[in-house]
């Protein structure tokens, strides 16, 4: 971890905190976390490039978040990323950071891609459940006070990120158990701060992800692919909590292709399977994109290619972890 400036350092200066796109709660929930725990007369606010997903935007109204979308990067001397360390995350508004001329500093908890910032500093804990987690280490290394409201915050993070904490740690358990002693609401109040209505577009995508299947069978383990046109990562967790290892949802929409990879937990845990690591972070070598995310959820952005022969990548990929921790040639085989 390079060294990075204390909380002060920020205070006086034109600070835009910036999710990536399509900012999820914990991106949204970090930026956050740091903003309110900076003082009222700071130049700092909150950036979301291109678009914020629909379980932030509901966040953000209930816990009033004050962001802005699509922000001149121009307008600030410094630029802070929340829960991403790749360009790629940013969109087409990554073109602006190359223009900018002030110094970039980074919080996150995903393994570092080879599309990573060029940064003055990083705070990075790839162990951490959330990037919430991570300010909340921060903070406390800045002898900040937290407050009840970043708090709450915090807590959020850890309890989207961690799957209601299906994953963790005893740091996330730690953190968890610090914040909730300093929140002003009980702890299942706060699942209404970022509760949204399954959406009847969601419903259908997890269906179709399900009827579209294609299912292999490596060794002892089942991968699944599918395709739908939106909701990919719903859908790659409804094949998983049917039964699968590992699956693969894609979509595609006008050239661009979002490929979502989720695996069980247990099979991560004993293999030391990586979707991050042994699929997303390989497939730009064939396809034109970038990928990145965690062992047991990852995702890959990118335009300009078939949806299927990615997908039939990512298989390819999976199998040949599977034959080298297996030291056995594959017996693949479409069910």
């Amino acid at each position: 971890m390079k060294a990075f400036p204390s909380l002060s350092f920020f205070e006086n200066k034109k600070v835009l905190l910036l999710t990536h796109s399509g900012a999820d709660i914990d991106s949204i929930a970090s930026a956050a976390s740091f903003f309110f725990s900076l003082k009222k007369n700071s130049k700092a606010l909150i950036g979301v490039p291109e678009h914020i997903s629909l379980s932030a935007r509901i966040f953000a109204q209930n816990t009033k978040i004050p962001y802005s979308l699509n922000p001149d990067f121009n307008d600030f001397e410094v630029l802070v990323f929340f829960d991403f360390n790749s360009l790629e995350m940013l969109g087409e508004s990554a073109k602006k950071v190359s223009g900018f001329k002030g110094k970039i500093f980074v919080f996150d908890h995903h393994e570092k891609t080879k599309q990573g910032v060029n940064a003055s500093g990083f705070f990075v804990n790839e162990d951490a459940v959330s990037c919430t987690q991570v300010i909340y280490s921060y903070l406390k290394k800045c002898r900040v006070k937290i407050s009840p409201k970043v708090s709450e915050l915090i807590a959020c993070g850890l309890i989207v990120d961690s799957g209601k904490f299906s994953v963790g740690s005893s740091e996330a358990f730690f953190v968890m158990n610090e914040v909730l002693k300093n929140t002003k609401i009980a702890y299942e109040e706060l699942f209404l701060l970022f509760k949204e209505p399954l959406d009847l577009s969601e419903k259908v995508a997890r269906l179709k992800s399900v009827r579209r299947a294609r299912l292999f069978k490596c060794f002892d383990k089942i991968i699944a692919t599918s395709t739908v046109n939106a909701f990919e990562s719903a859908g790659a967790v409804s094949l998983v909590m049917l039964g699968s290892d590992v699956a693969f949802v894609g979509g595609e929409k006008e050239s661009k292709v979002v490929i979502s990879g989720r695996a069980l937990n247990s099979f991560v845990s004993k293999s030391g399977f990586s979707l991050a690591n042994n699929v997303f972070s390989l497939l730009s070598k064939d396809f034109s994109g970038a990928g990145g995310g965690h062992a047991a959820a990852a995702g890959f952005n990118g335009n300009g290619f078939d949806v299927q022969k990615a997908l039939e990548k990512c298989v390819e990929l999976t199998v040949l972890f599977l034959e080298k921790k297996n030291n056995l040639k594959s017996d693949l085989k479409e069910l």
